[in-house]
């Protein structure tokens, strides 16, 4: 998982290989529109022309890849730490 800055007026950078990807994958471009949503606290970056297409369940499968950890140890820390705040 890549660290980013959050700036002053709520802006952040994407870095390079993240925008190369989602490009070799012609999923965005630079200039295009994407929609920032908010959910259960992520938020998420969905191309405004592909916001639309239709896409079947599987096309999903992956999306939060690295996003918990990288190990099942990592994995298992963050869940229990989110498991932990709940009766904080």
């Amino acid at each position: 998982m890549t660290e980013v800055r959050l700036r002053e007026k709520g802006q952040i950078t994407i870095p390079a290989d993240i925008i190369q990807e989602w490009s070799n994958k012609n999923q965005v471009h630079i200039n295009d529109s994407v929609e920032a949503i908010l959910t259960n606290g992520v938020v998420v970056l969905i191309p405004k022309k592909r916001h639309h297409a239709k896409r079947d369940l599987m096309s999903y499968a992956g999306i939060g890849k690295g996003m918990w950890g990288k190990t099942p140890e990592e994995i298992d820390k963050t869940l229990q730490d989110i498991r932990d705040s709940w009766t904080n």
